[in-house]
């Protein structure tokens, strides 16, 4: 796949929002928005991925992708979606065309990351700013599933 589509960034999932919405008791709406995070971050990664792929040397790029966590919210939300199996690889293979592994433990197995989590941190927030936007990004490292 030579690029992501946006289109991604549209799809609900209404069975796996109402499961977090009922797992988690936060109100529909808030639900909603962690689901619509959920979907950013997906982008996002990807974006990232292929961008990385084409331009190798760009430094703002050597970073690697994290689910912090301070978004915690989002990764739940995930944990959700993978419960629908069918669905969840019906949306892989749709918007990227491959399986998203969830892989909880990228950043303790890679001894690389430890002497640069600042760095990284900081490529990575600088990376979804310009890509999805402050509020995006203010909301992903939150205190509360509603902010």
């Amino acid at each position: 796949m030579s690029f992501i589509s946006s289109d991604v960034l549209n799809y609900k999932n209404p069975a796996v929002i109402r499961r977090f919405q009922k797992e988690f008791a936060v109100k529909a709406n808030e639900a909603d928005i962690i689901f619509s995070d959920l979907m950013k971050f997906f982008y996002a990664s990807k974006t990232h991925e292929l961008q990385k792929l084409n331009d190798p040397q760009n430094g703002d790029l050597d970073f690697i992708f994290i689910m912090d966590d301070e978004m915690k919210y989002i990764d739940h939300m995930w944990h959700i979606f993978l419960l629908y199996t069918e669905d969840y690889l019906d949306f892989c293979m749709k918007y990227f065309g491959e399986f998203l592994h969830h892989r909880p433990d990228i950043v303790p197995n890679n001894p690389d990351f430890a002497h640069g989590f600042e760095d990284n941190l900081t490529k990575f927030l600088s990376f979804n700013y310009d890509l999805l936007g402050e509020e995006a990004v203010t909301r992903w490292f939150s205190e509360s599933a509603n902010s």
